[in-house]
């Protein structure tokens, strides 16, 4: 399964419960999930410098850690602790593609 197929995995199984709550949570939400989206296009673009990439992936973690604390309160703390690790394991694979992708870059050089 690609990436992004289990980024949309984990958007289907955890929109209801954000639903749930109303149009603003549904919203955060989505854009958490957008935000890991466009954070992939940058892992793809070559272009873009390392240190960018490691910035914006530091920011990310930061983002999905402070929306699970925040809406625990409401969802509970094991789903929201849940949907924090998978969306970090999605990151942590993301890392490590682009930098086995580096890396082969670099031998065919």
């Amino acid at each position: 399964m690609s990436i992004r197929a289990l980024l949309m995995n984990i958007e289907d199984r955890y929109s209801g419960a954000f639903d749930e709550l109303g149009p603003r949570p549904i919203q955060d939400f989505k854009h958490m999930i957008d935000c890991v989206n466009a954070f992939l296009d940058l892992l793809a673009d070559s272009r873009t410098d390392f240190r960018v990439k490691l910035m914006d992936y530091g920011k990310l973690r930061m983002d999905v850690l402070e929306l699970c604390r925040y809406y625990a309160s409401w969802l509970g703390n094991p789903l929201m602790e849940r949907l924090k690790h998978e969306i970090y394991e999605l990151l942590e694979e993301a890392v490590s593609w682009w930098g086995e992708q580096d890396v082969l870059d670099s031998i065919w050089r």
